[in-house]
């Protein structure tokens, strides 16, 4: 536009020079009138000028930036193509994660359900054994306090049937039948007539302490004596067998007098050891020797009792032992332990067994000749030789 305005004003000029002569002089005027306007145009192109270079500046800044734009789209282009590779990738981990995760969720729950299963189930096993346990416990104290309940009459009954069987023939009296001569307050529990003298038997029952129990009713028992001529020095209390165990101290001495703590099976040995005794007149007058047997064998009742006594006790204590290395154990295991003793039924012994050996000996030697059975065969003229060898390193 500004090229053909220029091209107009030069044409005018060539005009005017070339026909000058016959311009009149309103074509003067329009001329006059043409250059200024056309030294407005030249300005104003000035102006358009400036500013096409200012634009055609600014177009090369923009074309410049543009390709700059260009280079940094293009490598943003690419940066999201990594990133939405990288994104499609992480896309495709999170999901395996997530279902992997999921899996896991499941299996942890499965785990937990089972977890706790096992858990309430062992917890209602635990309660069962513990409810078990509380009843065995329930029914052995029972069994106990019935024991001990009828300790007492159990005691006056084998004493009052073994002074009425013919090998022994006591005179015998309970604390409801006392001789005359005794009253008061000393009512021993059952009495037999011996040698002019009253031998004392004692059942002696305690739920708490056994030992300080005994040992009280031995000084209670001297007192209610009072130095009683009438009263056989040896003085026996009779408790359960499985009581006995719980004894440290079985015989004691206490002025001038002899108590002895025995079970109901050792009643019987007592008995005969003084009808023995009192198959005699007077003791004064008995044969040495067969002093000296009866002594001997009061001696070895005497030994045995406090040996089985011995025996009975330390077993309980080696019982004792190796049940607390039962806590060493796992729980597991001692739990498993716990369940199979439960289902273990007691060793029943009937009363005419246990009678028939404590009567028998030959019965008791038999029994115990079953036990060692089949023996080796060994000749006598092993025997000879092996004799010497023996000895020499005796």
């Amino acid at each position: 536009m500004v090229l053909i305005l220029i091209g107009i004003v030069v044409l005018v000029v060539i005009f005017l020079n070339k026909k000058d002569t016959v311009i009149d002089t309103t074509t003067i005027e329009e001329v006059a009138r043409l250059k200024a306007e056309l030294s407005q145009k030249d300005q104003r192109i000035g102006e358009l000028s400036s500013d096409l270079q200012i634009e055609t500046t600014g177009k090369d800044e923009l074309s410049g930036k543009n390709k700059q734009l260009f280079v940094e789209k293009t490598n943003l282009k690419a940066e999201n193509d990594n990133l939405l590779k990288d994104k499609g990738e992480l896309i495709k981990e999170l999901s395996n994660f997530k279902a992997t995760e999921e899996t896991r969720r499941k299996e942890h729950d499965t785990n937990i359900q089972k977890l706790s299963e096992s858990k309430n189930a062992l917890d209602d096993e635990k309660q069962r054994i513990r409810r078990e346990d509380e009843q065995k416990l329930e029914k052995e104290k029972e069994e106990r306090n019935r024991m001990w309940a009828e300790h007492e009459d159990n005691v006056k009954i084998q004493l009052t049937d073994l002074c009425k069987a013919p090998q022994y023939a006591f005179q015998y009296y309970d604390n409801k039948n006392l001789p005359v001569e005794f009253g008061g307050k000393f009512k021993p529990d059952f009495m037999l007539e011996f040698l002019g003298q009253y031998v004392i038997f004692d059942a002696k029952i305690s739920e708490s302490d056994l030992q300080n129990y005994i040992n009280g009713n031995v000084k209670a028992t001297v007192e209610k004596i009072n130095s009683n001529p009438k009263i056989y020095s040896s003085v026996f209390f009779i408790v359960p067998t499985d009581a006995l165990r719980l004894l440290k101290k079985i015989r004691f001495y206490e002025q001038g007098y002899d108590f002895f703590v025995i079970p109901p099976e050792a009643i019987e040995i007592v008995l005969a050891s003084l009808r023995k005794i009192s198959s005699y007149e007077l003791a004064q007058q008995l044969d040495p020797r067969e002093r000296e047997n009866i002594v001997n064998l009061i001696a070895e009742f005497d030994y045995h009792i406090h040996l089985r006594n011995a025996l009975d006790v330390l077993g309980a204590e080696s019982g004792a032992s190796v049940l607390k290395k039962v806590d060493t154990l796992k729980n597991d295991i001692k739990d498993e332990i716990v369940v199979k003793k439960s289902k273990m039924r007691l060793q029943q012994f009937t009363p005419t067994d246990i009678k028939t050996l404590m009567i028998d000996t030959e019965v008791q030697k038999d029994r115990i000749n079953q036990l060692i059975l089949p023996r080796v065969a060994i000749s006598e003229e092993d025997i000879k030789i092996v004799k010497p060898i023996l000895r020499k390193r005796s």
